[in-house]
């Protein structure tokens, strides 16, 4: 007689699945991450440690505590990330903007809006060349900026939404909610004109009056933007199973 074998039901296999997918992907990040941090660490002691010459490229500064083959190779491999990195980043913002809405009767349309995207970055960063240090600084604060009310929303969403199916949205062409930009444009906004310390290109009212206090809008930003969504969403006619449309 065969045996029964028993497995797990395709939903419980699915999520045990997904909860591996998820712990690995944030593995390879948190150690890649470490890994750079770390190498950027070691090359800002550097500063202290006499190995950057007053007036030295930023460049010559991070490279100048390796050996000559290593160096080389890490700047290769920068390099080469960076391009690969911003490919990404540029199809999927041409991508976003796509989901605006937005209609053309342009064949490829993927590909021309990408095209601009690019062309446009390419642009603003070439203008930033000059003191490309702090402006790259600057340009990643403002990064942080938005990824901070945006991250909140998407985890108290996820919160929110536990143990409710939200596949049927993809194909809910009406589905257009508004809590979730609501909640993140003001919580960006409030948290740029109070906390933001932009080096003199705009400094904010806390930073202003207390420097020590740094910059500290991703924080601000994620708080309240997480709260102002949690409001927000139960104004939401999504928050339940039976908005879902589901093919067939």
């Amino acid at each position: 007689m065969e045996p029964v074998r028993l497995g797990l039901h395709p939903l419980l296999r699915n999520a045990a699945e997904g909860r591996a997918a998820g712990w690995w992907s944030a593995a390879g990040i948190f150690l890649s991450c470490v890994a750079l941090e770390t190498l950027g660490a070691v090359s800002a002691s550097g500063l202290t440690a006499g190995y950057a010459t007053k007036g030295a490229s930023p460049t010559a500064v991070f490279v100048s505590p390796m050996p000559v083959l290593v160096a080389d190779l890490v700047l290769l491999a920068i390099a080469i990330g960076a391009v690969s990195a911003n490919a990404i980043n540029v199809y999927s913002g041409a991508l976003s903007f796509l989901a605006l809405g937005i209609k053309a009767q342009v064949d490829k349309l993927r590909a021309v809006v990408a095209v601009v995207f690019g062309v446009v970055g390419f642009a603003v960063a070439y203008t930033a060349l000059a003191d490309a240090g702090k402006k790259y600084e600057g340009f990643l604060l403002v990064i942080s900026y938005w990824i901070g009310p945006w991250l909140a929303v998407v985890f108290t969403d996820q919160l929110l939404r536990r143990g409710h199916r939200v596949d049927g949205f993809l194909f809910d062409r009406g589905h257009n909610p508004f809590a979730g930009w609501v909640a993140m444009a003001v919580g960006a906004g409030v948290s740029i004109w109070l906390f933001a310390n932009q080096y003199g290109t705009y400094v904010g009212p806390v930073p202003g009056a207390h420097p020590a206090f740094g910059d500290i809008t991703f924080e601000a930003g994620f708080v309240l933007a997480g709260l102002l969504y949690a409001a927000l969403f139960l104004l939401q006619r999504d928050r339940t199973d039976k908005a879902l449309v589901i093919p067939g």
